[in-house]
């Protein structure tokens, strides 16, 4: 869509203006706040141009305008101006993020909190794909007679953990040889690759491998077969409360329920998932009526073996983009670096 520079003008005026102070900007606002030296009438006549076009809705007859989510797009995609964090911003996102410990679940938990905290909305972290992440090793660990617990390490310092019940003939030593033999077999492969050859060689076991081997390959099963989804995780919900664009209770309730179920907010965020660029989405965008209200800014993180995930920020459509942009890019960029250089 072309607009003209006083329409790019006025669009900007009020939808920056509308980003402070989350009220309808009227004539006066922008002729206030516009370098172009506008009358109110002719600015007014350029804001009946931007409703007639889409870009601005009037909520009521005597108040002024807000941007509709074709304006925001229009806005964000083709005005919006981004300046880089501070160096103190900079430091301040690292030296927060070093105390993360480090398990990956511990880092990832963490740096959706302090995301959250400075952003002051709400965070949440999408762990890498499991399925896509290698084998490094498996150890069993005999309990009792008939009872072992599984330790499965993948790429990038996952853990994997399962209870199994077993033959209670079996002993450690059996263990030691069943983890040497599945070790040997599978190290360095992706879990969906070891997942198939598993189910082959379970087929061809009784022709090729002895039962001590056989019996390898079924608790292998079993603990490559648990789920494999990836882990989310949510800090800051709370903060949504704070921001004057959720009045509504029953809508509150409806992006609390969502952030809650981790089933539904990872249909979500599988469908915005790009792993080479950052995104910007309108909850009205992707037909996700709990998130009609909100806005997602999504930044792509990757681990050592190219793995990754995504950092996301929600809150109201109408939040600091020039603020909260360089922030998630600047975080994902250094929780890169800290996946690469400890796993």
């Amino acid at each position: 869509m072309d607009l003209s520079q006083r329409e790019i003008d006025v669009l900007t005026s009020i939808v920056e203006e509308y980003i402070t102070t989350a009220r309808p900007v009227g004539s006066r606002s922008v002729a206030k706040k516009s370098t172009s030296k506008l009358s109110p009438a002719t600015i007014r006549t350029t804001m009946a141009d931007l409703t007639d076009k889409g870009l601005l809705d009037q909520p009521h007859t005597s108040a002024g305008r807000i941007p509709t989510i074709k304006g925001l797009r229009f806005y964000l995609d083709t005005i919006l101006q981004i300046a880089p964090l501070s160096g103190h911003e900079m430091d301040s996102i690292s030296v927060d993020l070093e105390h993360a410990g480090s398990d990956p679940s511990d880092i990832f938990r963490h740096t959706s909190k302090v995301l959250s905290t400075l952003s002051k909305q709400a965070c949440l972290v999408l762990g890498p794909s499991q399925g896509s992440v290698q084998w490094k090793h498996i150890d069993f660990v005999l309990l009792t007679p008939g009872k072992i617990m599984s330790i499965l390490v993948l790429q990038g310092g996952i853990v994997q953990n399962k209870i199994i019940d077993v033959d209670t003939k079996i002993t450690t030593d059996d263990l030691v040889k069943y983890s040497n033999f599945l070790n040997s077999h599978f190290q360095g492969q992706s879990i969906h690759s070891v997942r198939k050859k598993i189910l082959t060689e379970m087929q061809l076991a009784r022709e090729v491998f002895d039962a001590l081997y056989q019996k390898a390959l079924h608790l292998a099963h079993k603990t490559c077969f648990t789920d494999t989804q990836r882990e989310i995780f949510v800090e800051g919900a709370s903060n949504l409360l704070s921001q004057p664009d959720f009045t509504d209770l029953e809508a509150m309730r409806d992006i609390f329920r969502l952030l809650e179920e981790r089933s539904r907010l990872l249909g979500l965020v599988d469908k915005i998932f790009d792993e080479q660029n950052s995104r910007i989405i309108l909850g009205q965008e992707e037909d996700c009526h709990d998130l009609d209200d909100c806005c997602l800014v999504s930044s792509p993180y990757t681990v050592s073996d190219g793995t990754g995930g995504m950092i996301t920020i929600i809150g109201p459509i109408r939040m600091n983009y020039a603020k909260i942009i360089p922030m998630v890019d600047f975080t994902a960029q250094i929780l890169s670096q800290m996946l690469q250089s400890r796993f």
